[in-house]
């Protein structure tokens, strides 16, 4: 039974972790391109199932660019639509942006994934420590 449970805590880890890694790739690619300060959009309550993106200047032209799935849309329970917002993209591509420092909201979402995998881990490993395999009869003599 312990074996079963840490095979799917293990099984319910990879959507936390490919979530994560993409995620955290995607804003890592931009923070040591352009900086710039822009308009932030958003279609809904959060960036992970609505549409968000800035828009922002660059060479004088407007440019509108969608952010990363796991940014931020509130900050302190105030939504930020239509508030400026610190984003940094490549010099060779404005319309691949990321928020500066923009991974609290990553690290935030793939614990909250996460969570399942962590009870399932717990119980897993207690199962294995005072499961009913563990119990040995006493000796009789």
């Amino acid at each position: 039974m312990s074996v079963l449970l840490l095979l799917l805590a293990a099984v319910l880890s990879i959507p936390a972790i490919l979530v994560g890694v993409n995620q955290w790739n995607r804003v890592a690619e931009v923070q040591g391109g352009v900086r710039a300060v822009g308009t932030f959009h958003s279609e809904g309550a959060n960036c992970f199932r609505h549409r968000c993106w800035v828009d922002f200047r660059v060479d004088g032209r407007q440019v509108e660019a969608d952010l990363p799935a796991l940014t931020s849309s509130r900050e302190s329970k105030v939504s930020r639509d239509g508030k400026p917002i610190v984003i940094r993209y490549p010099a060779s591509d404005p319309t691949r942006v990321g928020e500066e420092d923009g991974y609290g909201s990553v690290v935030a979402t793939c614990f909250l994934l996460g969570l399942p995998t962590l009870a399932l881990l717990l119980v897993g490993v207690l199962w294995l420590v005072f499961g009913p395999s563990s119990r040995h009869p006493a000796p009789q003599g």
